[in-house]
């Protein structure tokens, strides 16, 4: 009997021992991982415990939560090497929680996890250099930091990389060229592992060349919620260029996209309805058909009858010296369309009353024309004209560099 005893009672010892804060805190005992992790992160040579006693106050699981408590184990779990605490305080030092904000401390913190290799800082650190937050802009350090993340598997980071290769870098000190090939390469990356900002993109830029791929790549995206994608489906299939032209699908798609906040998709909703409403006007429908407009590698429908506008005379002639010189001078211009025809830039900028907001560029090597913002110096004023811009057209407009727009005319 006293042998079955001692034998339980030295069971008992050995589940004492071999209970450790990890296990407790990851089987949910979490008042159970409070007394363990307490005692462990009293030795700075335990980050983890200290990094779990953190969540537990963040949290308030099994005690009240206490943020100023979350933030004293955080820093002692960072301080002591681990890598994800140092993310972790630096998106609170980004954020203001717990702490002061401070996005100089934010960028040290994330810039230590980014170099032990965490995945989600090097992303983070990448998109620090490349807008200046908490460090100079630097687009080749953003660049260097996109491709260690996308190489380790991050599909935002992969998109990220591939959009630089599609539009590639240019500084005194060093170039990374332009290359399409490996830019659809990391898009691709990033749209097979399911992003849906990744399938748009690849979707428009294949669509042309690779259609029934392209298509499945925008159904994709609109499965995935991306309202652009969406809108696109529903003006695909309302044309009919490219596939055979079905107005039920076309309907389908561009309810979704309005149910989501895609506002431009009432017009295709207003014009299969007119089709659909119509039976003997024939002459009526194709009146007041929608002028297709190309934005952001979107389609947008102008929904004006051509014959009913006043045309307006283009700010500049075709090619345009002096818009070359312009964009020369500068970084950045606002893409707003891309359109065939000359009355289709007339409608555009008639419907959005942006006259005086915008250049034309017409290229003769591709018989388009491009409705641009006006130049702008830097980055931070770009997106601010951006933003302005995106609250006139109900819509988002396409931020590029100056050089990718100039480089259209020698294509």
């Amino acid at each position: 009997m006293f042998k079955y005893f001692a034998f339980f009672i030295l069971s008992l010892l050995s589940l004492s021992v071999f209970a450790d804060c990890k296990s407790e805190f990851e089987k949910g005992n979490f008042v159970e991982a409070f007394g363990v992790c307490q005692k462990e992160s009293l030795n700075d040579a335990s980050p983890d415990a200290q990094f779990i006693m953190a969540k537990i106050y963040a949290k308030g699981l099994g005690v009240g939560r206490d943020t100023t408590q979350a933030i004293n184990y955080l820093s002692q779990a960072a301080q002591n090497g681990h890598i994800e605490g140092m993310f972790n305080l630096g998106m609170a030092f980004e954020l203001g929680k717990g702490v002061d904000k401070n996005i100089n401390a934010a960028f040290e913190w994330q810039l230590k996890a980014a170099q032990k290799g965490w995945l989600k800082a090097q992303r983070k650190i990448a998109t620090m250099y490349e807008h200046g937050r908490g460090v100079n802009s630097d687009p080749i350090e953003a660049y260097n930091w996109y491709q260690k993340a996308a190489e380790q598997g991050d599909a935002d980071s992969q998109l990220e990389l591939g959009a630089i290769y599609m539009q590639g870098i240019s500084l005194p000190s060093k170039v990374i060229p332009r290359d399409s090939e490996k830019g659809l390469h990391w898009i691709r990356k990033s749209a097979n592992q399911n992003n849906a900002e990744a399938q748009f993109a690849l979707a428009s830029l294949i669509i042309d060349e690779k259609t029934a791929e392209g298509i499945e790549f925008y159904k994709k995206s609109a499965k995935n919620g991306n309202k652009f994608s969406m809108h696109n489906l529903a003006s695909i299939y309302l044309k009919g260029d490219i596939v055979e032209k079905d107005l039920v699908t076309s309907k389908y798609y561009a309810q979704m996209a309005l149910d989501v906040g895609q506002k431009s998709s009432q017009s295709i909703l207003d014009h299969i309805n007119k089709i659909e409403g119509i039976t003997t006007q024939t002459a009526s429908v194709e009146k007041e058909e929608p002028v297709s407009v190309h934005s952001n590698n979107k389609e947008l429908v102008v929904n004006k009858p051509i014959n009913d506008i006043t045309p307006i005379v283009l700010e500049t002639a075709p090619t345009d010296n002096t818009l070359i010189s312009l964009l020369e001078t500068s970084n950045y211009i606002i893409q707003l369309a891309s359109m065939e025809k000359q009355a289709s830039v007339n409608a555009f900028i008639k419907k959005y009353n942006i006259k005086d907001k915008t250049h034309i560029l017409y290229l003769s090597n591709k018989n388009r024309y491009l409705v641009l913002s006006k130049p702008k110096e830097f980055l931070t004023q770009a997106r601010a004209l951006q933003n302005e811009l995106n609250e006139i057209l109900s819509g988002t407009s396409w931020l590029r560099k100056t050089p990718d727009i100039l480089s259209l005319i020698q294509e």
